[in-house]
């Protein structure tokens, strides 16, 4: 039997949110790890926590990134010998079946890397693919609500901690392909989930999805629209990754508050991609 546990990755959490999602995973696996990224409320993370018996707090005093909080919780789970993390962002929320609906696909098929969700944003609606079939194969998957193979990620060479946040997923997700670990996305299997505070604009005859994300997000966000294709030489990303970045200032400009210091940092995280 798969040995699975929860990784949850924090950095100042709404602590009601957090507490269900706690306690809404801690019932379904035998433990879950907390590492929490510098938060100035870790002292009401730690009072959340306290009254879950299987929850583990891991605390950073500064925030390293998500791709190094990654890192840290699946180094745990290669120390206590499990083979699967479901990890989950702090703010999604399993319903009461989540990992017994899930585990059953993965082993579907020999050498799979990340077993997926559908993800459905509470604002925006459904998240990336949308499979037609029971589950399939895909490129890319979100990492909250996504069972990651541990013996995998130690093989491909863990997530990438100079993308700090961002694509992070999707890097890691291309080089579990390119190694020959599947990455499925299971039909049935729905995670609610939050991308920031995303809203949907109409210009002309499209919708438009605004994240209004800070300054400071859009920075990685721009970079790593251009380093990730940039480092595996995927040349059509590439393009698709500078128009992503042109099209993320025509958004800030049309629909976005404080313009000028949002531009400036995709333009200053533009430029550190190259």
């Amino acid at each position: 039997m798969e040995k699975i546990y929860a990784g949850i990755v924090t950095f100042n959490p709404d602590i009601e949110r957090l507490k269900e999602n706690v306690c809404a995973i801690c019932i379904q696996v035998p433990e879950v790890v907390i590492f929490d990224n510098g938060s100035s409320n870790f002292a009401d993370i730690q009072e959340c926590i306290s009254v879950f018996h299987n929850a583990i707090l891991i605390h950073s005093d500064e925030n390293i990134g998500i791709a190094a909080a990654l890192n840290r919780l699946m180094q745990w789970g290669s120390n206590n010998n499990y083979d699967w993390m479901l990890s989950l962002d702090q703010d999604s929320v399993c319903d009461a079946s989540y990992v017994n609906k899930m585990k059953q696909y993965l082993d579907v098929e020999p050498l799979l890397g990340i077993v997926a969700p559908v993800i459905v944003d509470r604002n925006v609606g459904v998240v990336g693919h949308n499979p037609n079939k029971e589950y399939c194969h895909v490129n890319t998957c979100i990492t909250s609500g996504a069972f990651s193979k541990i013996e995998y990620w130690k093989q491909i060479g863990e997530y990438d901690e100079s993308m700090f946040i961002d694509s992070v997923d999707f890097e890691y997700c291309y080089r579990m392909r390119k190694n020959g670990y599947g990455v499925i996305q299971v039909k049935d299997v729905h995670l609610l989930h939050e991308l920031g505070n995303s809203v949907k604009c109409r210009f002309l005859f499209w919708k438009i999805d605004v994240t209004g994300h800070s300054a400071f997000r859009k920075y990685y966000i721009a970079r790593n629209n251009v380093y990730y294709p940039k480092k595996h030489h995927l040349w059509i990303r590439f393009i698709r990754g500078n128009y992503r970045n042109l099209k993320m200032i025509a958004i800030v400009l049309l629909y976005e508050d404080n313009k000028k210091e949002k531009i400036r940092s995709i333009l200053s995280g533009w430029k550190n991609a190259y």
